[in-house]
């Protein structure tokens, strides 16, 4: 029997988010989870934008760093992501989303993956025999993975299986055609990975994971069995859930199971939502560069050489400015003027403008 907890947030005031994320670790029996002194907390970082739903929520990082230092006061704690493979974002992008502020507050080391020294280690995938992964994640005795849930251009949906990418710093990119596997692979080495506290405060939908609608949900899933979580969340969302790849990939790896799975907090709020399902083929970044890596000799061309960096800054500059400023601002400003949430990102926002 695998447990996933769902709380929903019913009480919209500041400080509610934080308790209801204690009371979904409390509930999942997490501490059971945790061993040795050294924890790494892996977020979402993606985005040095701020669009609520594309980075881990910060009142939600606030009460997961929070109950760690409370149920573990001595422990070594760090907390990071990586740059993705278009753009160099995470930096800013933790200034910008507080997560370094909140790094600070806990005693926190922040780190950047990709700024890391790295150790080959064996995956034993199907794909990734071997990999060079940052040295502190080996390091480490416990991860706890602290994802938001959102749909996703590429594998439908992104949660706690997909959150693991973001461990493999420095060429990940190069394996979008085989994807769901390599998810799998990954998953089924950082079996340390102990525990989950998925962000479903504002979710994503449509074109996501960067270029997606902000949607609230209100919501704070939780467990230690990912595959449970991540097929839990596509039912939510209102995918086929059994169709979701890295899912079915992930469970004959071992990773998790899909069955007999156990929903326990508010059971009776759990329904089935009908989210806008990514379109690949009109986000164009995620078009062209699927229909050229097709194209073996075209692949070997853009993807394999430094011309590589060009196509990168198209689609940074894609995301940072067109979408950005003709969606991302947009999203931005209904989620300030409709919803609570303004409390947690008004002050960031006028900080964005601030940091270079």
């Amino acid at each position: 029997m695998s447990d996933v907890v769902f709380l929903k947030i019913k009480k919209h005031e500041v400080g509610e988010v934080q308790r209801i994320v204690h009371k979904a670790m409390d509930v999942g029996e997490y501490k059971k989870y945790i061993h040795g002194p050294k924890i790494f907390v892996k977020i979402n970082g993606i985005s040095d934008q701020l669009v609520p739903g594309q980075c881990s929520s910060p009142w939600v990082v606030d009460g997961v760093l929070s109950k760690l230092r409370q149920d573990f006061p001595d422990a070594e704690i760090y907390m990071g992501d990586a740059n993705l493979a278009a753009a160099e974002q995470l930096n800013r992008a933790s200034q910008i989303w507080g997560h370094r502020d909140l790094a600070k507050k806990y005693n926190v080391t922040f780190v950047n993956l990709s700024e890391q020294p790295t150790v080959e280690v064996d995956v034993g995938g199907k794909i990734f025999k071997k990999l060079p992964l940052p040295k502190i994640l080996v390091d480490v005795d416990t991860i706890l993975n602290v994802p938001v849930a959102k749909t996703h251009c590429l594998t439908d949906i992104t949660c706690t299986l997909k959150n693991h990418w973001g461990m493999v710093p420095r060429f990940r990119h190069q394996y979008h055609l085989v994807a769901d596997q390599c998810i799998a692979d990954i998953n089924f080495y950082f079996k340390k990975t102990a525990f989950n506290v998925v962000d479903g405060t504002i979710m994503m939908e449509g074109n996501a994971p960067r270029t997606g609608i902000p949607r609230v949900e209100d919501v704070i899933i939780a467990g230690a069995d990912r595959v449970a979580i991540d097929y839990t969340v596509a039912k939510y969302m209102g995918f086929d859930a059994d169709k979701v790849g890295h899912i079915a990939r992930a469970e004959e790896m071992g990773v998790g199971s899909r069955k007999n799975i156990r929903l326990i907090g508010d059971v009776n709020d759990f329904k089935i939502q009908n989210f806008k399902k990514p379109e690949p083929d009109k986000q164009p970044i995620f078009f062209w560069e699927m229909h050229l890596r097709k194209v073996p000799v075209v692949k070997q061309i853009i993807f394999d050489t430094p011309i590589f960096r060009i196509f990168s800054e198209i689609a940074t500059l894609y995301n940072t400015k067109v979408w950005y400023n003709i969606h991302g601002k947009k999203y931005t400003k209904q989620i300030l003027e409709t919803s609570w949430y303004r409390a947690e990102f008004e002050d960031l926002v006028k900080r964005e403008s601030e940091i270079k």
